[in-house]
């Protein structure tokens, strides 16, 4: 995949190493050493994603992201904030100014990389008029006369409510980074690449090839691999025990949480 990547760092090691990797990747990369550079170039260079550090001189990374997110011009274009910061206020502040990722320093150059291909791609997708949703590319498959089928892949919503108030926003926001992960690892496994939607009540939803048995037995397959991976995020008490103690504030009384876990199923409403 090809596009133009803006990097805005103050650090210069954090963008020679950026840039590096993403030209041996193949992409364009432009570079700004603080916020006004960075914005400077937005205008000129026309960027297809930002990558962009929070605290940098002159205008900080939320401030860059809101007048993206905010101009019409720019607003489609996706923006990964790339931050030492991880409070859970500097979380709300990422989403409340429409970063499309939040990632911490030190990161993982292989996880940057997954990111910055998925929301290119979707980027692009969207400019070309192509399929950007399950739904969609359920119906363009169809349309030419291939096999496949929309699978929910869902979870307990109270689970996730208990475990995003008992862990904070920092390790929900992470889990759900490794969970699509996971995902688009499962669909590049299985040679059968597409958009990934993530509804935060209820779970993920795919397009899987084949025929209805085999797609919900695919489903079922990444369904038990989802489970595994949301057990490295409990503490090790919780995963001894098999669930969260809580108690209820309206009945008074102690109850055992489930853990997170998932589970598959066909999604004929768009059949």
């Amino acid at each position: 995949m090809t596009g133009k990547i803006l990097v805005a760092d103050d650090s210069p090691s954090i963008r020679e190493i950026l840039q590096m990797n993403l030209e041996t990747l193949g992409y364009s990369v432009v570079l700004a050493e603080d916020g006004e550079k960075a914005l400077q170039q937005l205008g000129q260079e026309r960027p297809d994603l930002l990558i962009v550090d929070v605290m940098m001189p002159k205008v900080n990374g939320f401030q860059i992201c809101r007048r993206v997110k905010s101009n019409p011009a720019t607003q489609a274009t996706p923006v990964i904030l790339l931050t030492a910061r991880s409070q859970q206020e500097d979380v709300f502040w990422g989403k409340d100014c429409g970063a499309d990722e939040y990632m911490t320093k030190p990161f993982s150059t292989k996880e940057l990389e997954r990111a910055i291909s998925r929301l290119l791609k979707r980027h692009q997708d969207q400019q070309a008029g192509r399929a950007s949703g399950v739904r969609e590319e359920n119906r363009q498959r169809r349309a030419q006369g291939l096999q496949s089928q929309v699978v929910a892949l869902e979870w307990d919503a109270r689970a996730m409510d208990i475990f995003r108030k008992k862990y904070g926003e920092m390790k929900y926001s992470e889990m759900l980074r490794t969970l699509r992960d996971e995902v688009e690892k499962f669909l590049e496994e299985r040679k059968d690449p597409g958009p990934v939607e993530m509804h935060d009540a209820l779970g993920l939803a795919v397009v899987l090839s084949g025929p209805a048995a085999e797609a919900l037995k695919a489903g079922q397959e990444l369904a038990a691999r989802l489970t595994t991976q949301t057990g490295s995020f409990y503490s090790a008490d919780d995963v001894a025990r098999g669930h969260i103690p809580f108690r209820n504030p309206r009945s008074g009384h102690e109850e055992n949480l489930p853990l997170l876990s998932f589970t598959a199923r066909q999604d004929t409403s768009s059949d």
